[in-house]
């Protein structure tokens, strides 16, 4: 049955970040009549290209252009008056740890700012919208829940990672409106089962609706091994605390044998990697590559030997970068925190410690053996096996089917 999507964003398909959103959308899209994608972001987002896009997908530019005026239209006085029309609100207020009545309020008014832009430029074409999906649990997900109760016709659901799932990493008891939110969800689901249970065990009522949904990449050909005597380790991510990225520099101090590290990704903390790198030895050669497009990142993947694949991050969701290096039969090196040991395992690579030191990984590198075949073997069948996009996105749009026939009471 031919069924039409709102989708929610943060910024895809605008630069920069969330290229990891574009494997779920070509893939969900097979799955419905239409895909309208709606970023949130309450910033000016430029220009994005639409190369590759599905046919069925559509950018609402128009609702976005309409959010920014309609919130910069209403002023300070306006955007409290637009969170006090939030019917969640005053609940939201009382139960923020640190009691923090501006910010809740001010996160409701951007939410009902929004919902005012869409049925502005939607009208009533929201009549025949199906449902709405969230790719992250926070604003998006608070927009969704508030279209719902204004169109309750509509299904809904959104996903969860990490950041939008562990209020604590904000330093708060609950995300802003998300309570809320939750509760008028159709389905809640975490891309990891550490998330899920996260929720349920803070939100037990809302277990029956939680549930783990995992991401997805590509099949890939398997990339070969080094057979140099050089170990050649990758790492994507952003340069920033966050990522811990100057441990890997620090552990490559400590690494005799000789070594290619090549880093896809660029941030604040490039300096301080770069000042650490001074002090690795001749045998350590170095490639900061920088941001790059998720196509030239894949394309590096295709021609390129990789050894092993290091992620050294403080907290995770499920990492996209894991899977996209399984799925070239690239082994891991990855802190086990979130929900990365249930995608590692000494089958397909090595878990740390979360406060692993840099020797501790220095250690592992100098030890590594690239010749592991069953490793490889090992990451290539943990990628095709739970981590792909195709299969994934078919479970998800099953689950989003349900919701629409539930919800017209089928």
């Amino acid at each position: 049955m031919a069924y039409r999507v709102l989708y929610l964003t943060n910024r895809w398909p605008y630069p920069s970040g969330e290229s990891f959103v574009s494997n779920e959308v070509r893939d969900l899209a097979t799955h419905f009549s239409e895909l309208v994608v709606l970023p949130t972001s309450m910033e000016p987002l430029g220009s994005h290209e639409r190369a590759g896009l599905p046919t069925n997908v559509i950018v609402a530019e128009s609702t976005h252009t309409m959010m920014l005026e309609e919130w910069g239209r209403r002023g300070l006085v306006g955007r409290g008056l637009a969170g006090c029309r939030h019917r969640g609100v005053l609940r939201e207020v009382f139960a923020s740890r640190p009691f923090s009545p501006r910010m809740v309020l001010g996160e409701a008014g951007q939410v009902v700012a929004m919902c005012d832009a869409i049925e502005q430029t939607l009208g009533r074409g929201l009549d025949e919208f199906d449902a709405v999906i969230s790719f992250w649990l926070n604003r998006g997900a608070s927009i969704g829940a508030e279209l719902n109760r204004r169109h309750p016709h509509l299904s809904c659901f959104s996903r969860g990672h990490g950041g939008d799932i562990y209020a604590e990493r904000s330093g708060l008891k609950h995300l802003p409106m998300q309570r809320t939110a939750l509760h008028r969800l159709d389905g809640i689901i975490s891309v990891s089962a550490a998330g899920a249970d996260y929720l349920t065990t803070r939100y037990p009522e809302l277990t029956t609706k939680t549930r783990v949904g995992r991401l997805g990449v590509d099949d890939q050909m398997a990339c070969s091994p080094s057979q140099d005597g050089v170990l050649r380790i990758l790492s994507i991510s952003n340069l920033i605390p966050l990522k811990r990225v100057h441990l890997i520099a620090e552990a490559l101090v400590h690494v005799q044998r000789p070594v290619k590290w090549s880093h896809i990704g660029d941030g604040d903390e490039r300096s301080i990697i770069e000042q650490v790198l001074e002090r690795a030895g001749d045998n350590v050669g170095v490639s900061l590559l920088g941001q790059l497009p998720h196509e030239s990142v894949i394309d590096w993947l295709r021609e390129n030997e990789v050894d092993v694949f290091v992620n050294v991050s403080t907290t995770e969701g499920v990492p996209v970068s894991i899977m996209e290096a399984f799925s070239f039969g690239i082994p891991v090196i990855a802190t086990n925190v979130g929900g990365t040991s249930e995608i590692v395992d000494d089958s397909c690579g090595v878990l740390l410690s979360a406060d692993f030191t840099s020797k501790e990984l220095g250690e592992v590198l100098e030890g590594w053996d690239s010749t592991n075949q069953a490793l490889r073997d090992g990451a290539l069948d943990r990628q095709r096996g739970l981590y792909s996009s195709e299969k994934n996105q078919a479970v998800f749009a099953t689950l989003i089917h349900d919701g629409i026939e539930k919800r017209r009471g089928g």
